[in-house]
Formats: structure tokens, sequence, C-alpha cells
């Protein structure tokens, strides 16, 4: 569910996008029937605080963008079953739904919250529309969670707060009603489901998972803002009255001006989208109930509480007669992926974007390479060398390389077909070491292990690889055929296991077999005959070189600059003066009337500035830069409300403005024309 807001950067797919691509594309080849559903988290409030920058309506800027975020997720080979977003009416209609059940039940109540409030603005101000410091790690907080340390923060425990609207610290803490929903009913089935014999999250997560679910409490639903879905207040009133619930009827008044928190709707959205693909057919509940159906999860691990805890409890108490929602099956969390030893980030300009990096590359060196570094255990690092290093040394040098000199062979020696070959018993444990990766490679896809899964996959090409250069063909005209064709099978395996990671070149080397990879349902690639299906004199496909080595220094370059400049920024930004210093200062508009040596000072001299109501002097260090004859008669800008001091025993009462590069080299300010003696440069 990535969050639209600007292009996703490669730090957003590792995190969530690409484990599940992956997953679902082995779920393809092993013949299982599954969806991928994807889809656009789009009711934050980031959206409308855009939306009222730029005098628009949030709806407008979010078809703009889910275009944007589709098309770079779908240019990294993202295969999408639905790609949809949360303000879909197929959304709001679950939405509702599961509203209805649960406020009907008895776990959705009221109660009265203390929200800030910015007394400029006249409005109260949810989530990301404060911001401040952290009161657990110090870094940047919003109103509802820490950027830098992920932890769950309520606005009034923020230091320093601001209002994201008007910029100002006009705020107030004042009594808005809410609702809540009660996650202490649901703590009993969420124990029972963390327990059970096959953990639904990973290892290194289950004790965290374990203390959320424990420390769980209510949590509020709605907030005071415009974008989003409003509060379905009289369906439930009706149900309500129908069925003479013991539960109070929601005030009109009291939600007019609220909607549904994006937390809320947003993981609704995965059944919406479901919804959608099957056009609100039946078959979409299938999808969500029954022994028959799991569902998996690929999230970062700042989403895990309210994929652990909030969401399962949604699930748990919306299920009803008609449809009994199965909790997850099994939740993919990834760590972070840091960014040359930092974390990545949008504001500050920190990283690499999807849509950038498959400009500079195929989108399965990638592919490959955030797989190899897929953040699974603990935080990993990007890194420009580490990129280069496995695409030429593992993905060319091996993989490709492997794939080459066996059809190059085939080429050469077999007029590009499978050879007839009698097998002998090296041969036969060729294949079976063989087959015996192909099995690791579904253990570890079955114990969640993607990164390990494609390990292995490469591990095929260096047994192939190993085993040509043991066997020497090219000196052994009698193990020409055997070895060719037990290379040629390897490479089948080879195509067949890597097209989770690298489906194009997956599909290349598949092609240069003249065979298909098998995606559709019932047709399993991963039993035997993995490594047969090619026939002796079956004919090849056409040979191409797969992979070109890259050499990154020029991108490397190009984003430490970027990175400077925007260091350089953050200073500017947090060294500042207040606009009210900055008026101030008193710059006018001026002439140089006269320039006399300094008495006492060899590098200054000694100028009278003519502002047109009066005549100022100043004590300049000019005299490396600018002769006297130059400088007389010259339109300048001069502070003129400077305090008067004494340098060298004479008074200087206003400062010329100059410039002055890395190299000392200095050049006056002035204006563009001839402006009246005495303006006020603003």
């Amino acid at each position: 569910m990535p969050y639209i807001h600007g292009v996703p950067h490669l730090g957003n797919a590792v995190g969530s996008v690409l484990p599940a691509d992956i997953f679902h594309r082995y779920l393809d080849i092993k013949g299982v029937k599954n969806e991928f559903i994807c889809g656009g988290d789009v009711h934050g409030t980031p959206l409308e605080l855009e939306a009222l920058e730029r005098e628009t309506t949030p709806k407008k800027i979010k078809d703009d963008q889910m275009k944007e975020v589709r098309k770079a997720y779908e240019d990294l080979n993202m295969d999408f079953s639905i790609f949809s977003d949360t303000h879909s009416d197929y959304n709001k209609k679950q939405t509702f739904d599961m509203f209805e059940e649960l406020y009907c039940k008895g776990y959705i109540n009221e109660k009265t919250q203390t929200m800030p409030y910015c007394n400029n603005d006249e409005r109260f101000l949810p989530d990301r529309y404060i911001e401040g410091e952290c009161p657990h790690c110090g870094g940047l907080a919003r109103g509802d969670q820490c950027d830098d340390c992920g932890k769950l923060v309520e606005p009034e425990e923020l230091e320093n707060p601001e209002c994201q609207i008007c910029n100002g610290n006009d705020i107030s803490f004042d009594d808005t009603t809410h609702l809540f929903l009660d996650l202490e009913p649901f703590k009993p089935t969420l124990k029972n489901w963390l327990d059970k014999d096959v953990t639904p999250v990973p290892d290194n997560f289950e004790s965290q998972v374990d203390n959320l679910i424990e420390d769980a409490e209510q949590r509020s639903i709605t907030r005071d803002q415009e974008w989003g879905f409003k509060i379905p207040v009289e369906r439930v009133n009706e149900r309500i009255e129908e069925e003479d619930l013991d539960v109070p009827k929601l005030d009109p008044d009291t939600y007019e001006d609220k909607v549904l928190y994006v937390w809320f709707d947003a993981p609704i959205g995965y059944i919406g989208f479901t919804r959608e693909l099957f056009e609100d057919g039946e078959e979409w509940k299938d999808q969500w109930s029954g022994e028959d159906t799991d569902v998996y999860y690929s999230i970062g691990k700042d989403n895990t509480i309210f994929h652990t805890v909030i969401w399962p409890s949604m699930l748990d108490g919306a299920s009803n007669e008609d449809i009994d929602y199965n909790l997850p099956h099994y939740e993919f969390i990834q760590q972070y992926m840091m960014w040359e030893d930092q974390a990545f980030s949008k504001s500050r300009g920190v990283g690499i974007f999807i849509d950038e990096a498959t400009e500079y590359y195929p989108a399965d060196y990638w592919r490959f390479y955030l797989t190899r570094v897929l953040p699974t255990d603990h935080d990993t690092n990007f890194s420009w060398e580490g990129f280069e290093s496995e695409i030429n040394n593992v993905l060319n040098d091996t993989v490709g390389n492997f794939v080459n000199r066996t059809l190059s062979l085939a080429e050469k020696w077999f007029d590009n077909e499978v050879p007839i070959a009698d097998k002998i018993e090296k041969d036969q444990e060729m294949v079976r070491e063989a087959e015996a990766l192909v099995d690791r490679y579904i253990e570890h896809f079955e114990q969640h292990e993607l990164r390990e899964a494609m390990d292995t996959a490469v591990d095929l090409a260096r047994l192939g690889d190993r085993y040509l250069a043991e066997e020497e063909p090219w000196n052994n005209a009698e193990r020409q055929e055997p070895v060719i064709q037990v290379c040629i099978r390897i490479i089948r395996a080879l195509a067949v296991t890597m097209y989770p990671f690298t489906p194009e070149t997956s599909e290349e080397i598949a092609g240069m077999l003249n065979t298909d990879i098998h995606s559709e349902e019932g047709y399993n690639e991963l039993v035997d005959p993995l490594l047969g299906g090619l026939e002796a004199g079956h004919e090849l496909g056409e040979r191409e070189i797969l992979f070109d080595k890259i050499d990154t220094e020029e991108y490397q370059e190009k984003y430490q600059k970027e990175q400077k400049r925007e260091e350089a920024k953050q200073k500017y930004n947090e060294d500042t003066v207040s606009f009210s210093d900055f008026q101030d200062m008193d710059m006018r508009t001026g002439e140089v009337a006269e320039v006399e040596e300094h008495p006492n000072a060899d590098k200054l001299y000694k100028v009278k500035v003519d502002i047109g109501d009066a005549t100022l002097q100043t004590c300049a260090g000019l005299k490396n830069h600018y002769g006297k004859e130059d400088l007389e008669g010259k339109n300048v800008v001069v502070l003129a409300n400077l305090e008067p001091s004494e340098l060298r025993g004479e008074k200087s009462e206003c400062m010329i403005l100059v410039a002055e590069d890395s190299s000392g080299e200095l050049s006056l300010l002035t204006t563009e024309d001839d402006m009246e003696l005495g303006s006020k440069v603003e």
C-alpha cells in the first residue's frame, strides 16, 4: 500500500512492493492461483496540505500522482493484478461495510479528545498538520508518528510544535469529539494468531509484535479534516433502529466536519481493491475467507503496529455470517535500506527515485541488487560500489557468462540444437546437484527467505560454470554432448528460478532456449522435469548477450554533488534569521561620491556614498580589488542603518555590499537599472 505523495524512491520499493512482487512471481511459476493486490494510500494529510498550497483539490493531485507512482513501479517490472487507490468507490463501500459492523457490535465508541488547534487558521491540526521534535529521539515528528524512530506520537507530546498550514506557533489544545476503535477485546484472538505453529511474522519481529498486542488500547479512527471518507452516520443509525441495537446513535452534527482516519480506510483498501478486481462479484469473498485461501502482506517495519494489531483486530471485529475474514497468514516485514549510510528522504533529497533508477539501468539490474541487500533481518545499506560490484561480478560474470559460454558452444558444435548424449555417472550426479539446489530454492521460499532463494538460484549458474571448467569439453570431444546437454538444462532451471527476481532476463533466457516460462495456474515449473523438457534435437533460439558491465562513477559524482547542495540548504534552513530581523536592516541604493586613501590602513579606502537625502561614510576593504577611479560614480547597495564605529581612527557608518567568491575575488552589488538614489532594497 504505497503512500501516494511524489515518485517513490528505492527505499520505498525494497521496503514493501518488491518482496510482494517476488513472492507473487514465485507462486506463478509454482502454478498457484494468486492475486497481487496493490494500490495507493491517498487519504493522508500531505495531499490535503499540498492542495492548500497549490489552491487545487486533493483529488486532482491524487489522480496526477497515482499515474506517476504506478508508472514508476511498473517500470520496475511489478506485476500487479490490480493497482487502485483508497479513494475508489469500491473501497468506500468496503470501508462503510466494516465501519458499520464494528460500530454496531460495540467495538467503536465516542470519546472527547484534546487536539492541537491553530488559533491563526481556526482549525484543528490532525497528524501531519502539526510537526515538532520527537519526545523520544529528538527527531522530526508529526502529530501521529516520528519519522526517525518510528514510534507513535501524540500531538501534545511534541516539543516546539508548528502548524504546517501557516508555519506559526499559536497553537492551543482544545477538546474535540472523535470515534475510537477499542483494541482490548481482540487481544486473546491476536495472541492465538501470533502463537500458531507457523508464526505469521518474521522471527525477529515476534517479540515486538507480542509487546504491541499487550500494550494495545483504544485508537482514534476519525479526524477533523475534509479529505477522506465521511462518517456513514445515517446508514449506521438506520441499522441501529432496525435491529434495536444497544449502541448509541451517532450525532450527525458532531461528525459533519470529520472523516475516517487514513489508517482506518487504508488497509481496508486491500479488500476494496479485490472487490474492484472481481467487479464486486461474489468471488472476492473467496479471496478473503475460508481454509483454502492465505493472505500474505509485505510491509516496512514502521507499519508493524498497524498490520499486526489494528488491522487484524478490524478483520476479526468486522467478520459476520456473510464473511469471516482471514487473519494474515504471513507478513513480510522489512527493516530499512539506508542510502550511503543515511536514511532515504524525499524531503531532503537523499537517495535515488525509481524513475531515475530505471532511466539509468535496466529494471532487472535494480531488482537483482535490491534483493541482494533486502533488509530482512537488519537495516542494510545501498552503495554505488556495491551495486556496480553485484551487477558486474555476479549478474554479468556468473549468470551471464555461464549462459553465454554454454549456448555459444551449442552453436559452434551442434548447430544450435540440444545434443544427443549418453550421460555417465558424473553427468547424472550434476543433474542431481542441480535438482537439490531447486529443492533448496523452494524450501527458502516456503520459509519466506527471499534473499536466500535468489542466492540459491545464482548457485545454479555457479554449479554449471564449475562443471564446464572441470570437464573442459573444448579439450575432450567425447564429453561435449553430455556436458552441453546438462548445462543447457541447468540454464533452463536458472531461467525459471531467477524469474521472480529478474523476470525480463528470465524471459530472454527462455527465448534463447526456444522455450516458455509458464506462469499459469496449475503448471508447476518447479517439479520434474525442471531440468528436462529440452529433448535431444530441440532447436535453440537466437543467442544474445544478457548483460553489460556498468560504471557508476558518473552517478556517484552526481549524487555526491546533489547531497552537498542539500546539506548546504539544510544549513541555511537551520542557521536562520527571522523576517522581522531582516526587515530591521535598511538597505538602500547609492552612488559612490568620493574615494580617498585611508590614512592609517594600507588595504582600506575611505568612501563617501550618496544615498539621496544623506551622504554616509564607510571604511571599505576594496583597495586590492578596485582603483579609486573604478569606484567613483559607481551605483552600489549599502546597509544604511549600520551602527557607527571607527576603523583605524576613521568613522564608518554604513556598509557597501559585495559578493566574494571562493578565491577571494570581490564584486560590488548593484542594481540592474539606474534607480533613484536612496531607493529601499527589500
